[in-house]
């Protein structure tokens, strides 16, 4: 689970919502419009395979394999915020080759047309200004320096981040690199155990091993003609306009029971009460793929969330109303999909449980090859709403039935509630 961005993301987030959030869990139908859109403009719809983003990583004698899944740079943040998460994606590609004292690892993203990409590069300089710098985090403090791009002029950037432990400097710094072209954006990161007296040499080495991945962007560049070019007649969004807005949405009664069950608020557990506004749960995402929420859905969404977080606990439950029944169930049968595609990632294993509430339900439970923790994500449509229930404990994959079974009770004490957003009530 990744929790939504912050404030200070949300601009680039709004300004990305026509460009396709949600990371391929709109309906089909939309998807290929949009890639029909883009060919007749000449923009990329997808990362070529033997894109050389891996070029010049490791040894000479090494081969740093490239994947479409997979963590990437997702978990980077910058004032609280990760900038590749929640972006309407048409592709995606990573490499990584970290071990021991060293880590490199990097991310090429294409997005729906060169704006949203500037967009993106863009958060990258000016979120390290929008908070505390340095950021502290335990007795760690990360100051983040924004400089000029060695590959292209801004919104291309560079940035240096150097470590306080303690209060006392420490060796180790991180070199982030940000370069748009067209509607694709490279970030790449290298860590190093570099003393503050060679970080110009630091970032200096950093440069020469990227170009010929910087280069080979050239193939998107014809996105920044044709997005451009003023006499083009054809939108710069490739994403299907909203049929609606959220106002017309069926709004939430009052008094709906999310939180029934929930535990109290008291020294051991903090409770967050049921609101429109709070970040919930957060992303959750399946072998590279958010899965949830699905943002940007056609007409818009209303929603309401509310969670208990204690020791080694979490109860989470999120209601999502959708314009119509076709757009909720398209976004069941992009995550169902997406459930039964998905078996591992990483330490992750995921499982796809058998738990029945009577209803259009998705559940898959969450484990880890190397420890202990286990996630039950339980999604159930009814008419035009998603509810979704989720729990963490310190279980194992032998406990997941049982910690099905305790969500699926709570889902069948919401759901009778849920028979508003249907159009002739439940039968």
């Amino acid at each position: 689970m990744r929790l939504r961005p912050a404030l200070a993301y949300a601009a680039l987030a709004c300004a990305l919502a026509l460009a396709g959030c949600g990371d391929r869990v709109l309906d089909e139908a939309s998807t290929v419009g949009a890639d029909a859109s883009a060919a007749e403009t000449g923009r990329s719809t997808a990362i070529p395979d033997d894109f050389p983003l891996s070029a010049g990583m490791g040894g000479p004698q090494d081969t740093i394999a490239t994947s479409r899944t997979g963590t990437g740079l997702r978990d980077l943040a910058l004032c609280g915020t990760s900038p590749l998460r929640g972006l309407g994606l048409r592709d995606r590609m990573v490499a990584d080759n970290s071990g021991g004292e060293s880590a490199n690892t990097r991310e090429l993203v294409l997005l729906g047309d060169a704006e949203s990409a500037r967009l993106v590069a863009r958060a990258f300089a000016d979120l390290p200004s929008a908070c505390d710098n340095p950021a502290v985090s335990g007795g760690t403090a990360t100051l983040t320096e924004v400089r000029e791009s060695p590959f292209a002029p801004s919104p291309a950037t560079t940035l240096l981040q150097t470590y306080t432990l303690d209060g006392r400097p420490g060796d180790g710094a991180t070199v982030i690199h940000v370069v748009p072209v067209g509607a694709a954006v490279l970030v790449t990161s290298t860590y190093g155990q570099w003393a503050r007296d060679d970080l110009a040499d630091a970032v200096a080495s950093t440069v020469e091993p990227l170009r010929a991945t910087v280069a080979a962007m050239d193939a998107f560049a014809v996105d920044d003609a044709a997005s451009s070019d003023p006499s083009s007649t054809t939108p710069t969004s490739t994403a299907p306009e909203p049929t609606g807005s959220p106002a017309a949405v069926t709004a939430v009664p009052d008094g709906f029971p999310l939180a029934v069950g929930l535990a109290d608020d008291d020294s051991d557990t903090t409770l967050s009460a049921p609101s429109e506004d709070a970040e919930g749960m957060g992303e959750v995402e399946m072998c590279g793929q958010v899965v949830w929420p699905v943002d940007g859905t056609a007409g818009g969404t209303r929603r309401l969330v509310t969670s208990a977080t204690g020791p080694e606990y979490f109860d989470g439950r999120e209601l999502v109303v959708h314009a119509d029944e076709e757009v909720a169930a398209n976004a069941m049968a992009a995550l169902r999909q997406a459930a039964q595609d998905c078996r591992t990632s990483g330490n992750q294993v995921w499982t796809v449980l058998d738990d029945d509430t009577d209803r259009d339900t998705v559940t898959v439970g969450l484990t880890y090859a190397d420890g202990l923790g286990s996630s039950i994500f339980q999604v159930t449509r009814v008419g035009s709403a998603r509810l979704m229930v989720s729990t963490y404990g310190e279980g194992s994959l032998a406990w997941l039935d049982e910690q099905a079974a305790g969500v699926t009770a709570t889902t069948e004490k919401i759901v009778p509630a849920m028979c508003v957003f249907t159009k002739t009530g439940c039968q």
